[in-house]
């Protein structure tokens, strides 16, 4: 083994180490620095997340809570809603009340029809009887020129009209009053004739109708009889009305009358009149006659 070498002029004692140099170059002090500088970059990040997570929850909780009222408008701002094309806006349903009743329509009826009336009135024949002023509607007349001779009205429309003649049937110039008459057909006027027509034994006469209706009207005949019992019933076609009137003559003079036939009927039909020998008298011609009649 090799010789130890000998240490000469001076005392060898004992060797301090050198603190050894940090790490990273720098000192103590730098290295506080640093530590709190990192610390603070950390917690700046830290608050800095926090705080946008605050905003972001706020923001959310707002987006959520309904928009808050605006404030009132003054009285004078006020302003209606225009209605729109999107219609009108809906309201709440009020509460449930008793709607009112409906009012009933009224039913219309039909007017009452007039009851159906018929009256015989007698009275004395004027001497002078003129048709054509009296029979306002319609006038007949018989036995001018002939047994079956009739004269009428030429504007009247054949208002008045007479059955079927009966057998036997005579002319007579027996009246004692005068008919006069303008405006006729086929005879256009007369001046006064005491003419008519008449029949003789029991049944036998005349049979005349006349318009009827609704409106009151009159017919008037110019009647006689001549040893017989004459009887005039007039009945409705339209309703249960009729009435009757004798004129009786027991001599052979013809007796005269106006026989007043007053009617109305619930609606549009006929009276209907019969003339007729009642009962005869003697062994001759006993029967009724028939000179004029009239409608207004």
């Amino acid at each position: 083994m090799p010789p130890r070498r000998r240490l000469t002029g001076h005392r060898a004692g004992p060797r301090r180490r050198a603190a050894a140099p940090p790490l990273d170059g720098l000192d103590g002090s730098s290295r506080r620095n640093e530590v709190l500088s990192s610390a603070a970059v950390i917690l700046a990040g830290v608050l800095l997340v926090i705080g946008f997570g605050f905003v972001a929850t706020r923001a959310m909780v707002h987006q959520d809570e309904p928009p808050a009222d605006p404030p009132a408008p003054a009285l004078g701002d006020v302003q209606l809603p225009s209605v729109g094309p999107q219609g009108l806006i809906p309201l709440g349903s009020p509460s449930p009340s008793p709607s009112p009743a409906a009012p009933k329509s009224p039913v219309f009826r039909s007017p009452t029809p007039p009851p159906a009336t018929v009256r015989i009135e007698q009275s004395a024949v004027p001497a002078v009887v003129d048709l054509s002023a009296e029979g306002t509607a319609d006038w007949v007349h018989w036995g001018l020129d002939g047994t079956f001779s009739l004269e009428r009205d030429s504007g009247g429309g054949f208002k008045i009209l007479e059955g079927a003649p009966t057998a036997p049937r005579f002319r007579h110039e027996l009246s004692p009053q005068k008919f006069t008459w303008t405006g006729g057909s086929p005879v256009a006027s007369s001046t006064g004739t005491p003419t008519g027509i008449r029949t003789c034994g029991k049944g036998n006469g005349f049979t005349l109708s006349a318009p009827a209706g609704t409106t009151p009207r009159t017919l008037r005949l110019y009647v006689g009889s001549l040893a017989a019992r004459g009887k005039l019933t007039a009945r409705l076609s339209t309703g249960a009305a009729g009435a009757s009137m004798v004129l009786d003559q027991r001599t052979g003079t013809l007796r005269t009358a106006v026989l007043a036939v007053t009617y109305q009927a619930p609606k549009s039909g006929q009276v209907q009149l019969t003339w007729t020998t009642d009962a005869a008298y003697g062994n001759g011609c006993g029967g009724v006659a028939l000179e004029a009649a009239t409608l207004r």
